[in-house]
């Protein structure tokens, strides 16, 4: 009998300190036991890359593929991200992939990523979070990301991940579509989260989103840019003493 639940992360030793901050803000919400989380990293991650150079651009599916024999439902979960709140419905439900927003309005000024005629806002989705249930979809995205089609694409599987969500006969949900905010979707208004009960909240506005919510997960990205995960620099003082509490063992 399949276990429930667990998610995974990936780390090289640039990252490994990251990897350290969301673990202590997952656990401030849900147990080991609740959630268990694998990890490739050191040793491991170096083997698997000897045999593998390519393995950063496909892992997600890779790894999914081993542990769905395991688990109901798996959730990959990047290393730069911040926990801020409880995560169950990213496995709650009938469904079989649950997915994030990649940008929104103020990021894609930025960082703007498109492909074919998929909304690059509303539509395109980052693969940092991904929740799947469904094996047939897993294997699809693993089969891709060793076709001749993965050299095709820039941004590798979260690209291949992207086609078969909108162009396939899949159960896909938008997490970003209710009540909170997951990973990048609350990027570039980070200024305007406010604390309000133990809860991260963006509140509405006239350009991005047009109800108060509550952000779930802050999805930092960029690489190793100046102040990664340097919250005081980001966020309101109330705001960034939360997120080094929970980012703190």
């Amino acid at each position: 009998m399949k276990k429930k639940v667990c998610a995974f992360t990936i780390a090289d030793n640039n990252n490994l300190k990251y990897l350290e901050m969301m673990k202590n803000s997952l656990r401030k919400f849900h147990s080991e036991e609740e959630l268990p989380l694998m990890e490739t990293t050191g040793q491991l991650l170096e083997d698997t890359l000897k045999k593998d150079s390519m393995f950063y651009y496909r892992a997600s599916p890779v790894i999914a593929a081993q542990l769905i024999k395991n688990y109901e439902c798996v959730i990959k979960l990047d290393c730069d991200q911040v926990i801020c709140a409880p995560i169950n419905e990213a496995w709650e439900g009938d469904f079989d992939v649950k997915l994030v927003l990649n940008s929104n309005p103020r990021e894609f000024k930025k960082y703007p990523v498109m492909l074919w005629d998929i909304d690059p806002i509303q539509q395109y989705v980052n693969c940092g979070f991904v929740s799947m249930k469904s094996e047939k979809f897993i294997d699809h995205w693993h089969r891709l990301c060793y076709s001749p089609h993965f050299n095709n694409y820039q941004m590798k599987e979260q690209d291949l991940l992207n086609i078969i969500v909108h162009y396939g006969d899949y159960k896909a949900e938008l997490l970003d579509n209710g009540e909170g905010f997951w990973g990048l979707s609350s990027k570039g208004y980070w200024t305007q989260i406010e604390l309000r009960k133990d809860k991260l909240v963006l509140p509405k506005n006239n350009e991005w989103n047009k109800i108060d919510k509550v952000v779930r997960v802050l999805h930092w990205a960029g690489g190793n840019t100046p102040n990664k995960m340097n919250f005081n620099v980001q966020f309101k003082p109330e705001v960034a003493k939360f997120l080094n509490e929970l980012t703190n063992s």
